[in-house]
């Protein structure tokens, strides 16, 4: 067969080479998007079949992803080939059937691995989107994989997770060494600059016992790592002489601007790089790896402050923490240990602890904590606790320890706000460093996520062998927060004071803008409140492109509906909402009579959370203005009260409820329709 190589990518020629090599039982596709990962193993799947006539397996872990993924991928890739009339699509049952031989490519979804049956009769295995299948599936598609010479599996996925299965179990247990990227095919030489991947690695080879002689034989390398990214990918950037491919100056211009803007993401999705994805919602907003992540080494004129956090599902968690107060204070993350099973209960992840503190040897610990390692346990006799029972540990492998460990935990939101300020430089002279080597640690600080109320979303999984349920993310996370609150606490106690007057601040400052700009209006709201604990409260914005500029601010000690419905009248706003009990339903309705425009709506059953949840858009999209804070006593009295909110107690809550009330209706109707239902 002939195969047009200017119908490949760098990939597909290396797939061509190795496929048909009977020593290589595994080949790991990965890296960047729109790499030609997926599209490469379609091609060189179909030019095979036609050359050997072997059945193919094309998996996903979801079969419902698949007619319209990679068996797409396939219909186009023999398109491509211009070979579409050599294959039957069967497209219900998603079979590809090749017409001069009768083998057949066949795609399936995997729900769990006892659906991993008949392989025998098959040459080779696809598990695309190989991060998506759990390593039971991995584990037991090798092993029923056999029966015949030469049988391989191929996978291929984006490296998102550094501590994913994948990387600890698959990656990081094998020895590697790159191998060199020439591939010869049919006798001929590929030019160099059309084989060019990002890198290349073979396993090493093993020695081993034979099963049935006994003799101890050299396994040759059978595993091979191939990493790709859009730059390996001539049908993105173009064929090095410019003849064929394509250049996507779409698909580029996005990845430059994710790696100005979003270099987490563009470090996985451009680079192929082992990362986190960023949702927008993590609990450290501000922590960032390029920026806040480096190599750090252990200093051994400092003591060492050791964080510990007593959950033992997924295992438990202690940190290692070195602190410079020459200028300011700079913590610095050196170390990690995650305790797992069966290391994770009290005495033996302390024991790990003491053991690797013997190795530093430092003059002299200090331990922080969860505040509730503190409290009795019904498991020791002496009814001793975690942290009685860890010290204790520590103290018979010959480490001595100070207990700093507080007898109240820190507010999640508010040591978390005081975290992302330090990590923004908000705060002078303070400064936070994550060793590079804590792996674990800084993917926890990148995917633990924000609830409503600003505090750490701890989102439970179920191991799917022991069937025990635990929260995944979030240990190692609160051993950060006890440690920067106990060396900080000064500092965390006068930013916290500072703070619950500032929810809505953005970068520590309220925002405003400048009033004397001319500006196009596309929309202006008020909204009311008629009685929020016996006040009258008003919110008037005008929305000038992105941002609502609030023009207009009231609190008022009053419950006069003449009085009310007077300052609504003076305001003309061309649309007016009200946030009311039933019981002012007929006050709106007469209303109507002098503004046509205006509407009720049913009071919030849960105050606290809205203004929880619109916090941050206040930060981000409203501007308020200043001179009028200067000047107007009233709009001064609501940004007083909108400051004074206190999260902890509901004091001070008027402003802060009419402002999410606003919102709220700004953000679930500005886009939708003009007038929210009548009552």
């Amino acid at each position: 067969m002939i195969v047009n190589y200017k119908k490949l990518n760098p990939v597909g020629f290396h797939l061509l080479k190795l496929l048909p090599d009977k020593n290589i039982r595994q080949i790991i596709l990965y890296g960047g998007s729109s790499s030609g990962k997926s599209f490469s193993v379609a091609e060189c799947f179909l030019i095979l079949q036609l050359q050997e006539g072997k059945n193919m397996l094309v998996m996903r872990k979801v079969g419902a992803s698949i007619k319209d993924s990679i068996y797409e991928s396939f219909k186009a890739a023999a398109e491509h080939l211009g070979i579409s009339s050599l294959f039957q699509f069967k497209d219900g049952i998603k079979v590809i059937k090749c017409i001069p031989n009768g083998a057949k490519i066949t795609f399936k979804g995997l729900d769990d691995s006892e659906k991993i049956k008949g392989l025998e009769s098959v040459k080779r295995v696809f598990m695309d989107e190989w991060n998506e299948f759990e390593e039971g599936d991995y584990k037991q598609m090798k092993l029923r994989l056999r029966g015949m010479e030469g049988q391989q599996l191929i996978y291929a996925f984006n490296p998102i997770k550094e501590t994913h299965w994948i990387k600890k179990n698959v990656f990081d247990i094998e020895r590697w060494h790159d191998v060199p990227m020439t591939v010869e095919i049919g006798g001929d030489v590929i030019p160099p600059e059309l084989t060019q991947v990002k890198s290349m690695r073979m396993n090493a080879p093993k020695s081993m016992i034979h099963a049935r002689t006994g003799e101890i034989i050299e396994h040759p390398s059978d595993m091979v790592v191939i990493q790709t990214t859009y730059l390996n990918n001539f049908w993105v950037i173009g064929s090095p002489d410019g003849k064929y491919g394509y250049y996507d100056e779409q698909c580029i211009a996005t990845f430059e601007h994710d790696r100005l803007n979003d270099p987490d993401y563009y470090n996985v999705y451009a680079l192929g790089e082992w990362g986190v994805i960023r949702t927008g919602s993590e609990f450290f907003s501000s922590f960032n790896r390029g920026k806040h992540c480096r190599k750090i080494d252990f200093d051994p004129r400092l003591p060492i402050h050791i964080s510990v956090d007593s959950n033992v599902l997924p295992y438990i968690s202690c940190t290692f923490w070195q602190v410079y107060t020459s200028n300011g204070c700079d913590i610095r993350q050196i170390d990690e240990i995650c305790a797992e099973s069966p290391n994770n209960t009290v005495r033996k992840s302390a024991k790990l602890v003491a053991k690797r503190l013997k190795e530093l040897a430092p003059e002299k610990v200090f331990i922080h904590g969860d505040a509730s390692t503190r409290a009795a346990n019904n498991i020791d006799d002496e009814k001793r606790s975690f942290l009685d029972l860890f010290i204790d540990t520590l103290q018979k492998e010959g480490v001595e320890v100070v207990d700093c460990v507080s007898t109240k935990n820190p507010s999640v939101p508010m040591s978390g706000e005081f975290i992302n300020a330090i990590f923004d430089h908000i705060l002078p002279g303070l400064d936070i460093t994550i060793g590079e080597n804590c792996k674990t640690s800084i993917e926890d600080y990148m995917s633990v996520q924000k609830d409503v109320n600003g505090a750490i979303l701890k989102t439970k999984v179920k191991n799917k062998i022991t069937m025990q349920t635990y929260e995944e993310h979030g240990h190692l996370s609160d051993t950060f927060r006890y440690i920067v609150t106990d060396v900080m606490r000064e500092q965390f106690l006068l930013f916290s004071n500072r703070r619950k007057r500032n929810l809505y601040a953005r970068d520590g400052v309220i925002h405003f803008y400048n009033p004397d700009t001319d500006c196009k209006y596309s929309r202006e709201i008020v909204y009311a409140m008629p009685n929020i604990n016996g006040k009258f409260a008003l919110v008037h914005g005008k929305l000038c492109g992105e941002k609502w500029l609030i023009v207009n601010l009231m609190l008022r000690e009053t419950s006069s509906t003449d009085e009310i419905a007077e300052i609504l009248v003076n305001v003309n706003s061309p649309q007016t909402i009200i946030e009311c009990a039933p019981a002012y339903f007929r006050f709106v309705r007469d209303l109507r009579k002098e503004i046509p425009n205006v509407r009720a709506m049913n009071e919030t059953s849960d105050v606290g959370r809205r203004i929880a949840a619109t916090s941050d858009f206040v930060k981000n999209h409203l501007l308020f203005n200043e001179a009028r804070l200067n000047d107007d006593a009233e709009y001064a009295l609501f940004m007083t009260n909108l400051m004074d909110y206190n999260r902890d107690t509901g004091d001070s809550i008027e402003a802060s409820a009419v402002l999410s009330g606003f919102i709220q209706f700004v953000v679930k109707f500005q886009f939708q329709s003009e007038q929210p239902p009548k009552p």
